[in-house]
């Protein structure tokens, strides 16, 4: 049968085999023979490179175990293909690298990612232990250094980085942002940034409350000399942030984004903050990007620049921003007496929650207010009894005396004790305390309002608006009472009630709080914009205390100089930036970044609410329901009774009369004018920046050497001085110890001064000249509280 069908038979009978089968074992023959020669080369190798003897693979349990979990990943793999893979990259990375000269180490995109993120969080020293310790692995610092300096996260004093911003946003896929501004006390040394060839530590000129960058740049030593005499050190820096919004199809909250920061001096007025914010929205917008509004920490010029640009309270006849194309405009009805603020705005503003609180607090504790409502007192008082009675313990309240220490004027945390319903309980239950117990609860209105995360929209808007009712029937009430006033100090109603700045900062926060809901309603912005605890100025706070953080582990020094800070920023904006691109990458061998416990969903949007639910808010009921709740805290307290007889008990009077008292000290001012105080009768100015009792200037905790240039090996500047403890002596003829020489190269030569020393010329390094200049030491205390009350001396 077989011979039938493979050959062909002649007519002698003789069998002849197909070619096509010929050919087909040809071919089969030639493949086996291919195979028996591969076999026998491996078969040689194997004998002469012991390396992959099975022998040799006994004999190095390491390699046993990397074959055991290679074979682990690989079964592992087909369940989760990115489980372990940056792991198994950096093996393959280290096992590679050993194989060549250290001159011809390679390392791929991921394994730098992780030695700049391992070198900005853990500093020089360990990054340099592990690097040593794991030959192979991390690439040298000289690598980093030109990774880091050639990056798009370098900063610059006084430039705003629009560019940059938006590249970042396009990676976000995000249009809608919140601005943020605040400052912070810094050591006032001026220093040399051979990077733009500028001098840093001046109080940046504002052009236009923008400031000019590279103001500070010269090739004269007297010139610089002219400036250390004439102009004085800048004591605070200023830094903007931008908070992006998430998009619809982002479950993530993005991080802020730093924009600019500048050394100043605290001289800048409300119309130069004002138009640096209308610089900002419109370089933004430029760039397809709609800066929705503002929030800062309440300070008064701030304040004002809030309420000349929004029209609340003020105005800017001169300077229409709210005329703008891109502004936004709501439908208000007629009737709504109690709604102050005008349909169309460009920004919209929003007073840090945080520090209202805080602000809120401090009133209670200073020693010029006299709180009241109606015949009840608010003490502080009240407080110091229930820590010093035996019957509770901090078991009962959780208070300490730490907690109401007047001179502590940024304790948060004290506040959050302060409106705790454990602490509500003993001052219910605790006779002549109810003006104390509302105080309290009002605060933590506020917190509801704006710092709580769960909170609802709809919970949102009635517990800011109660606090708006309260504080306004409290103020009225004040208005018509009559007290005894001959022997105070001062001939008016403002020890009895909260500063203008908190007062207004409610109203603010309220009234802006109403407009983001109505835009959301009307579809003029996402649902997304309801993010309320995001909207404030911790952006700002957050990266002064990781920018303090970055000092080295073997310094004790947390302040910085402007020079400092922008170092310290570049390398925490190349760190966001890796941290961003990781989460939304789709490479396979992310990076994993620790996050603490507390805050492992505070990254996470809170918002749940759909448009639907937010367009079946019904905002008059919401607020009549947070006017009558005022209403009922202040029943029995002699307050509505003289308000009922003076006929401005209800919604409507009580705010028509309000708004008339309110405006009426109010003028309208163009974009060159000042905004004057409201009613100094009743509000007082912000307290707290005030110190009672002794001076505590001679009693700070300082660092005797607090130049972290000297003592933080962890980011060092090879532009900078380090060795300048000798004075230079002009009878000298070697300067040994200081950058002066008699020749430089061309290439760093704007870096030098040319000067005349001993009739001789010579080239004196730009850093050396400030040191030379300098005549006394800035010092700053490391303690948070005695820096702040340094700061505001």
């Amino acid at each position: 049968m077989i011979r039938e069908r493979s050959c062909f038979q002649l007519d002698n009978g003789t069998f002849i085999v197909k070619i096509g089968l010929i050919n087909n074992l040809n071919c089969l023959l030639e493949f086996l023979k291919q195979q028996q020669q591969k076999q026998i080369k491996t078969s040689s190798n194997a004998d002469s490179n012991p390396s992959l003897s099975f022998d040799f693979i006994n004999k190095y349990p390491l390699l046993k175990k990397l074959i055991i979990w290679y074979q682990r990943v690989s079964n592992e793999n087909e369940a989760d293909e990115n489980k372990d893979k940056f792991l198994n990259h950096f093996i393959d990375t280290i096992t590679d690298n050993l194989t060549k000269s250290k001159n011809n180490f390679r390392y791929s995109n991921s394994i730098k990612n992780f030695a700049l993120s391992l070198y900005i969080l853990g500093g020089k020293l360990t990054y340099e232990f592990l690097r040593l310790n794991l030959p192979g692995s991390l690439p040298h610092l000289s690598l980093l250094n030109s990774l880091i300096s050639s990056s798009d996260s370098r900063i610059s004093e006084g430039e705003f980085r629009f560019d940059q911003l938006q590249k970042h946003f396009d990676s976000l896929n995000v249009q809608y942002a919140f601005g943020s501004e605040d400052c912070t006390g810094i050591v006032k040394r001026i220093k040399y940034d051979s990077t733009t060839n500028t001098f840093t530590g001046f109080p940046s000129l504002l052009d236009r409350g923008v400031p000019i960058k590279s103001y500070y740049q010269t090739d004269s030593f007297d010139a610089l000399k002219l400036w250390f005499n004439s102009i004085d050190k800048a004591s605070l820096l200023n830094v903007h942030m931008i908070q992006p919004v998430q998009s619809t199809d982002n479950s993530s909250i993005p991080s802020p984004y730093l924009l600019a920061a500048y050394g100043i001096d605290n001289t800048a007025t409300a119309n130069d903050i004002l138009q640096r914010w209308w610089y900002i929205f419109n370089q933004s917008l430029q760039r397809n990007i709609r800066i929705i509004g503002f929030s800062t920490d309440a300070d008064p010029k701030y304040l004002r620049a809030m309420r000349l640009m929004s029209g609340f309270l003020g105005a800017l006849p001169n300077f229409q921003v709210h005329q703008h194309p891109q502004a936004f405009q709501i439908k208000i009805r007629s009737h709504w007496s109690w709604f102050y603020l005008r349909g169309q705005q460009l920004l919209l503003f929003f007073q840090d929650p945080t520090h209202l609180v805080t602000k809120w607090r401090n009133r209670l504790l200073s020693a010029t207010a006299e709180l009241c409502l109606g015949n009840q007192s608010i003490s502080i008082n009240h407080l110091h009894d229930i820590i010093e009675n035996d019957t509770y313990s901090k078991l009962d309240h959780g208070l300490t005396k730490s907690d109401i220490n007047p001179k502590d004027r940024q304790n948060f945390s004290s506040c959050l004790k302060l409106t705790s319903n454990d602490l509500f309980n003993i001052l219910n239950a605790t006779a002549d305390t109810r003006g104390t117990l509302l105080y309290f609860q009002v605060l933590k209105m506020i917190i509801v309002a704006y710092i709580e995360k769960t909170t609802t929209i709809v919970e949102r808007l009635r517990s800011a608006w109660c606090v708006v009712f309260f504080c306004r029937l409290w103020f009225t009430w004040i208005k018509f009472k009559t007290f005894n006033l001959t022997q105070t100090r001062n001939n008016n109603k403002s020890r009895y009630f909260i500063t203008q700045p908190a007062y207004l900062s409610v109203e603010i926060n309220a009234h802006n709080l109403l407009y983001l809901i109505l835009l959301v309603k009307q579809k003029q912005l996402p649902p997304q914009a309801l993010n309320i605890p995001i909207f404030n100025s911790q952006a700002c706070e957050s990266i002064f205390r990781n920018t303090r953080a970055l000092s080295g582990i073997y310094s004790t020094i947390v302040n910085f100089t402007v020079h400092d800070f922008l170092r310290r920023a570049q390398r925490l904006s190349l760190l966001n930036d890796i941290k961003c691109k990781q989460l939304h990458s789709g490479s396979v061998d992310k990076l994993v970044f620790p996050v603490h416990y507390k805050h492992r969903v505070e990254r996470q949007s809170s918002f749940t609410h759909s448009q639907l639910e937010i367009d079946e808010i019904d905002i008059e009921r919401v607020i009549t329901d947070a006017y009558h709740h005022a209403v009922d805290m202040l029943e029995g307290l002699d307050i509505l009774n003289l308000l009922e007889k003076k006929h401005v008990l209800g919604l409507k009077p009580l705010s028509e009369y309000l708004f008339r008292q309110l405006n009426s000290n109010s003028q309208k001012h163009n974009y060159s004018s000042q905004i004057s105080n409201i009613d100094d009768e009743v509000f007082e100015s912000d307290d707290d920046n005030d110190e009672d009792g002794d001076d505590t200037t001679n009693d700070l905790s300082m660092n005797e050497d607090n130049d972290d240039s000297s003592i933080n090996n962890d980011y060092t500047d090879e532009d900078e001085q380090n060795n300048t403890q000798d004075l230079i002596n002009t009878t000298k003829k070697d300067f040994s110890g200081v950058k002066v020489a008699d020749k430089v190269e061309p290439h760093i030569e704007h870096t030098y001064f040319k000067v005349k020393l001993n009739h001789d010329t010579k080239f004196l390094h730009k850093q050396t000249a400030c040191w030379l200049l300098t005549e006394e030491k800035s010092k700053l205390s490391n303690d948070r509280l005695l820096r702040v009350q340094q700061v505001n001396k």
